[in-house]
C-alpha cells in the first residue's frame, strides 16, 4: 500500500513538473510581451523593470508597413475554414470507405497517404508556387486553405481509418436492414457517433494551419492576404526589431486556438477515451 502511494505521489510530481515545463515558454512569451527591447535584455526572465501594456495596442494595429492583426486573423480564419472543410470532408469519407476494401487494397491505399507524410516539405514549395502562379491564385488565403487541406489529408485519413476499423459493424448492419444505403448509413449513423475522433483530428489540422508559415511566405506575397504567422514576420525590421510588440502579437495569435480547444475539449477527450484516435 505504501509503495503504491509513493508511486502515485512520484507520478503526480512528475506530471506537475512536466506541466510547468510545458507552460514555461508561454509564460515567458506573455511576460516578454510587456517589455521593451531594453527590458528584455536587462531582465531576461521578466522580473523587475517596467512593463508596457501598449505593446498589445501596437501589435493589434501592426507596425508601420503591416496591415494589422485584424486582417491577419480574417485571412487565417478563411484559410483554416477552407482547410478543415477539405480535409474533414474528403479525409473522413476516404478513411471510412477504405475499411470496406480488401486487406491488400486497403494497405496499398493507406501506403499512398503514408508516403505523403514522409515527403520533405521543402520539396513541394516550388511545385506549389508554380501551380498557384499558373492559376493566378497567389496571395489568395482561400486557395492557401485548399493547399493546407490537402497537406493535412494524410494525417486525417490515417488516424480516422484506425478509428473506423473498430467501429461497431452491428450498427451499420442494423441501419442497412432498416433500408439505409451504405452512404446514407455513413452520413446518418457513423458520422454522428464519430464526433470525438473527427473533432480531435480537426484540432490537429487547425493547429497546423494556424502555425504554418513556410508555405504562406511563398504563396501569400501581398500584405493584405497574409495570415497571422506570415504577418508576424513583418514585425521584424531589416536592421532592428521591436521585440515587445512581436511577443504581444504571438500572445494574441495563440488566443483563438486556446479558446477553440477549451470549447471542444470534451469531444477530444471522449474521442481519445474511446480508443479511436491514437492507439
Amino acid at each position: 500500500m505504501l509503495k503504491r502511494r509513493l508511486g502515485l505521489t512520484v507520478g503526480q510530481i512528475l506530471l506537475i513538473a512536466w506541466t510547468l515545463l510545458t507552460l514555461l515558454p508561454f509564460l515567458l512569451i506573455a511576460v516578454s510581451s510587456l517589455r521593451d527591447n531594453a527590458g528584455l535584455f536587462n531582465y531576461p526572465l521578466g522580473i523587475g523593470g517596467t512593463y508596457h501594456a501598449s505593446n498589445y495596442a501596437t501589435a493589434w494595429k501592426g507596425p508601420s508597413g503591416t496591415t494589422g492583426m485584424v486582417t491577419y486573423f480574417r485571412n487565417t480564419g478563411l484559410a483554416a475554414v477552407v482547410a478543415l472543410l477539405v480535409t474533414l470532408t474528403f479525409g473522413t469519407t476516404a478513411a471510412y470507405f477504405a475499411t470496406k476494401l480488401s486487406q491488400r487494397s486497403r494497405s496499398a491505399f493507406l501506403a499512398v497517404f503514408l508516403g505523403g507524410q514522409v515527403v520533405p516539405f521543402v520539396l513541394i514549395l516550388v511545385p506549389y508556387f508554380q501551380v498557384f502562379n499558373a492559376l493566378s491564385i497567389l496571395s489568395n488565403p482561400a486557395a492557401l486553405g485548399v493547399a493546407y487541406g490537402v497537406l493535412t489529408l494524410p494525417t486525417t485519413v490515417l488516424v480516422l481509418n484506425s478509428f473506423f476499423t473498430d467501429f461497431p459493424q452491428e450498427l451499420i448492419e442494423a441501419a442497412t436492414v432498416d433500408g439505409l444505403g451504405e452512404f446514407s448509413a455513413y452520413l446518418r449513423i457513423v458520422l454522428p457517433l464519430s464526433k470525438g475522433a473527427i473533432t480531435a483530428v480537426g484540432m490537429l489540422a487547425l493547429i497546423y494551419v494556424w502555425g504554418e508559415a513556410q508555405l504562406g511566405v511563398v504563396l501569400l506575397q501581398s500584405p493584405q492576404s497574409q495570415t497571422v504567422t506570415v504577418g508576424l514576420l513583418g514585425f521584424q525590421g531589416q536592421f532592428t526589431s521591436d521585440l515587445g510588440p512581436l511577443f504581444a502579437g504571438l500572445s494574441i495569435a495563440s488566443i483563438p486556438v486556446i479558446v477553440i480547444y477549451l470549447i471542444f475539449n470534451r469531444f477530444i477527450t471522449k474521442g481519445i477515451a474511446l480508443g479511436g484516435v491514437f492507439r
